[in-house]
């Protein structure tokens, strides 16, 4: 009887820990999903204005998602040329953008670039 419950019990962690683990692993897929979706690949240039700036370590990733992968990071003083909005399904804007500085060009969080007034670009098509 004791080898039988504690055999009951093994597999009842043992389920218990599958069942922990996938719900993780659906969400990750979710976000690398998000991060290269051809959505996130049209940026025309929209805007032409010299209002906005860079914040310090403004972060330039490959999609609209924080979970995105950084492919630079751009500061005050650094050059910054705007080509338009998208806010992604989260209902947050971002704003894709090019570091004239360094070349480097990304998605950036639209509170973590600075502007005169609140300007937001125009919609990317």
């Amino acid at each position: 009887m004791k080898k039988s419950l504690a055999l009951a019990g093994a597999s009842a962690v043992a389920v218990g820990m599958l069942a922990g683990v996938a719900p993780a692993t659906t969400a990750s897929a979710a976000v690398a999903s998000n991060c290269t979706a051809p959505k996130w690949d049209v940026h025309p240039d929209l805007i032409s204005t010299g209002t906005f700036s860079w914040g310090d370590g403004t972060a330039l990733r490959t999609a609209g998602y924080n979970d995105c992968t950084i492919v630079g990071r751009s500061y005050r003083g650094q050059g910054i040329d705007v080509h338009c909005s998208r806010v992604n399904s989260n209902g947050v804007n971002w704003v894709y953008a090019r570091n004239t500085t360094t070349g480097k060009a990304g998605w950036a969080s639209y509170s973590a670039v600075y502007t005169t007034g609140s300007v937001l670009p125009p919609r990317c098509g």
